[in-house]
C-alpha cells in the first residue's frame, strides 16, 4: 500500500509544479504585452492654456553714469600763467579753469584796433569825397575792402584773446586734469576732464515685451549694489526706439534727490511696476528648443504634437504666449525627454 501512495504523491507534486510553471508564463505574457502597449505610448503631465492675470512687475540691472562728459581742450596757444580750478572742483558752464599768457595777443589786437580806427576815418574822408574828381571810384573801394579786412582782423584777434581763458563748457567736476602752471598749451591738447553727474543716469537694458509697457516719466524703484539698505527713486528719461541683435531696449533712468553717495559706474538694479493684466501664462519648464527657438508640444488626438510659438518673459520662470497656442489646448508640462512630434500619449 505503501509503495502505491508514493508515486501518486510524486504525480501531484508534478502536476502542481507544471500548472504554476504555466500561470506564471501567462502572467509574464500579459505583462509583456502590457510593457509593449506602454511603450508605444509616452506617459505625459498636462495643463490646460488659459488666460489669467498676472502682476506686470520686472527688474533689469546696469550702471550709473553721467549725464554729461567731455574732455575739455585748449583752441589757444601760450603758456599756462593761472589755474584756478583743479581736480576734484566743481565748475559751473563758463567759470575760468585756466588763464594762458594774453601779453603777445594783446599788443596785436591794440595795433589791430588802431588800424580799424586808421581805416573808418580814411573811409570817412573818401566818401565825402565821392562824386567829385579828388578819388576814384576804385579807390573808394579800396578803402571800404581796407576797412573790412580791418574789422575782421580786430574779431580774430579778440577771439584768440578770448581763448587765453580756458572756460568750463559744462557744469560738473573736474574729473583729471592735465596742465600745471608754466605748461606750454597749443590748440587740441587736453586741459581737463569735466564729468556732471546732477543728474545720475541709470542704463538698463529690457526686452522687447517690457519696453511695451515703459514711457518717459514713469517711476522706478532702484536698488544700488553697495547700498543695500537704501532704496532709491528714480524717472525714465529715455527709451530707445529700436533694440539690438538679441531683440534688448536700453532704457535711461534719472536718479532723483539724495544721490551724493553714488557714482558713476556702480552697479544697480531697477524694479518696474504696471497694473495687472490677462495673458496666457506657461512655464519655462514646458518649453523644448530653449527660449531663443521656442516650442512645446500640446496634445491632440491623443497624440503629442510640436508647436513653435512666439513668447516673452514676465518673470524668472513664466512666460506670456504672445503667438502660437490657443485658449483650452492641453500643453504638456512633464515628460518631454522622449517626446516626438506625432507620438502616442497617455495623460496621467
Amino acid at each position: 500500500m505503501k509503495k502505491l501512495i508514493t508515486p501518486l504523491v510524486l504525480i501531484i507534486i508534478a502536476a502542481s509544479i507544471g500548472f504554476t510553471l504555466f500561470k506564471n508564463k501567462q502572467e509574464m505574457e500579459v505583462k509583456a504585452e502590457e510593457a509593449m502597449k506602454i511603450s508605444e505610448s509616452i506617459p505625459v503631465k498636462t495643463t490646460r492654456v488659459k488666460k489669467e492675470p498676472h502682476e506686470i512687475a520686472f527688474s533689469s540691472n546696469g550702471t550709473f553714469e553721467p549725464s554729461q562728459e567731455l574732455s575739455l581742450k585748449s583752441e589757444a596757444n601760450g603758456k599756462v600763467v593761472k589755474i584756478y580750478k583743479k581736480k576734484g572742483a566743481f565748475v559751473n558752464t563758463g567759470d575760468i579753469i585756466a588763464k594762458l599768457d594774453d601779453e603777445f595777443i594783446q599788443q596785436e589786437l591794440a595795433i589791430a584796433e588802431i588800424k580799424l580806427q586808421q581805416n573808418k576815418k580814411d573811409l570817412a574822408r573818401y566818401e565825402n569825397l565821392a562824386g567829385t574828381e579828388a578819388i576814384t571810384e576804385k579807390q573808394l573801394e579800396e578803402i571800404r575792402n581796407a576797412t573790412k579786412m580791418a574789422e575782421a582782423d580786430v574779431i580774430m584777434k579778440k577771439k584768440r584773446l578770448a581763448n587765453t581763458l580756458i572756460k568750463a563748457p559744462i557744469s560738473g567736476y573736474i574729473n583729471e586734469d592735465y596742465t600745471e602752471i608754466g605748461t606750454l598749451m597749443s590748440p587740441g591738447m587736453n586741459v581737463v576732464d569735466i564729468v556732471n553727474i546732477r543728474p545720475l543716469k541709470l542704463n538698463v537694458n529690457v526686452s522687447e515685451l517690457e519696453i511695451a509697457r515703459i514711457n518717459t516719466g514713469d517711476t522706478v524703484d532702484v536698488k544700488v549694489g553697495v547700498l543695500p539698505e537704501k532704496e532709491f527713486k528714480g524717472k525714465v528719461s529715455f527709451t530707445s526706439k529700436k533694440g539690438d541683435a538679441s531683440l534688448r531696449y536700453e532704457v535711461e533712468i534719472e536718479l532723483e534727490e539724495g544721490s551724493e553717495h553714488i557714482k558713476p559706474g556702480m552697479f544697480a538694479y531697477a524694479s518696474f511696476q504696471y497694473p495687472a493684466e490677462e495673458a496666457m501664462l506657461i512655464d519655462r519648464k514646458s518649453l523644448v528648443g530653449g527660449v531663443k527657438n521656442p516650442e512645446v508640444f500640446v496634445v491632440e488626438n491623443g497624440k503629442a504634437k510640436l508647436k513653435k510659438v512666439k513668447l516673452a518673459q514676465v518673470g524668472e520662470n513664466k512666460l506670456v504666449v504672445l503667438e502660437g497656442l490657443k485658449e483650452g489646448e492641453k500643453l504638456v508640462t512633464s515628460g518631454l525627454i522622449n517626446l516626438r512630434d506625432g507620438i502616442p500619449v497617455t495623460e496621467l
